[in-house]
């Protein structure tokens, strides 16, 4: 019992991982077909309950895997969302209730040409209070009503709850980077198999997740190799875990198949894929699914290079585990061996005319 009551104990302990300013909750019901909002008159309370549910739901949100990156659409005629969340935040008095009844009538727009069955619109405006984020944002999530049960006077009975970790519609705005005029700020989940699902939520939240392929492709090997640095992996099975990475990608854009992230992570890293969709969630190079991966700029995973006014020098990771390049890391230079024949009996040409012309 008491192992119980511990349990019980953990999960009604808030995570304060945020500063929560405004949170307000809706519901979109379907009756007959069509779609109707169902409001509240007022922002909640931010109590235990309401902290413990938006501090859920932003970890829920940061670390689920099928998210695309983008940034609002400029035409607010067509996509107003982000002139409603303007006109909130720029508000001294930031009324979260106007611009949530204004986003709430766009989103039923754009739900009656699919077949969702609507829900618990959730708008929450938090600060994040850790020691790498200090950022504002604004997260929107549809939750809907699962059947558990409970154990009341000792029996077994039906209890209704918010489904918090089974949401599949939302999204998200940092706030921070979008009043920086960032290059990407917003996100949504994309969900596998659900692209008209998410359509929906996109076009209701104007996100314009057009992003450059090439871009996409080197911010995930950058990510790739962190990873690899922080797992502390020996030269060798760094080299071969990267060597996969480009194997895995290169498929994709022979193929031209768009990158997903956890098929991906399950085949690069299936001893323990959350750690590597953890990684590339967690980090601020914001990776979006579906982009096809870059060939030239997947290169940088198997290949190094560099060069000055006077030299180019271009080799594969191949080299530094064969021996054939050292690298000595305390005078930072590079000592190569096994030269090509061509090039060594040039270079050996090129010493005995230099010795003639000194005699």
């Amino acid at each position: 019992m008491n192992m119980v009551n511990d349990v019980m104990a953990e999960a009604a302990k808030p995570i304060f991982e945020n500063k929560i300013h405004k949170v307000i909750v809706h519901t979109v019901v379907k009756k007959d077909g069509k779609f109707e909002l169902d409001p509240r008159d007022k922002t909640l309370e931010v109590g235990k309950t309401v902290q413990r549910l938006i501090d859920q739901l932003a970890h829920l949100y940061a670390t689920k895997a099928g998210k695309e990156h983008g940034r609002f659409e400029a035409d607010e005629e067509n996509y107003p969302v982000s002139k409603f969340l303007r006109e909130y935040y720029n508000s001294p008095a930031r009324d979260l209730l106007d611009a949530s009844l204004n986003m709430s009538g766009t989103l039923i727009r754009e739900a009656q040409r699919t077949a969702s069955p609507g829900g618990h619109v959730f708008f929450a405006h938090f600060t994040r209070i850790t020691p790498s984020d200090n950022d504002d944002y604004f997260i929107v999530a549809i939750l809907n009503d699962e059947l558990g049960t409970a154990l009341k006077d000792k029996e077994v009975v039906d209890a209704t709850h918010l489904d918090i970790k089974g949401f599949r519609l939302a999204g998200r705005i940092n706030l921070t980077k979008w009043q920086a005029k960032s290059e990407t700020y917003l996100s949504f989940l994309k969900g596998k198999g659900q692209d008209k699902i998410s359509g929906f939520f996109k076009a209701f939240l104007g996100c314009n997740n057009s992003v450059a392929a090439a871009a996409e492709t080197k911010n995930l090997t950058q990510v790739l190799e962190q990873f690899a640095e922080s797992k502390e992996m020996p030269d060798e099975v760094k080299s071969e875990f990267l060597r996969k990475a480009y194997t895995i990608c290169k498929g994709y854009a022979d193929t031209d198949r768009p990158f997903e992230l956890e098929p991906f992570s399950n085949e690069l890293w299936p001893e323990a894929p959350e750690e590597l969709i953890s990684a590339i969630s967690d980090s601020d190079a914001n990776i979006s699914d579906g982009f096809v991966p870059d060939k030239r700029s997947l290169n940088r995973l198997v290949k190094f290079s560099g060069k000055s006014k006077h030299w180019r020098l271009d080799f594969d990771r191949l080299a530094l585990e064969s021996k054939e390049i050292q690298f000595d890391k305390d005078n930072g230079t590079l000592t190569i061996t096994q030269l090509p024949a061509e090039l060594l009996e040039r270079m050996m040409k090129e010493h005995r005319d230099d010795e003639e012309d000194e005699a």
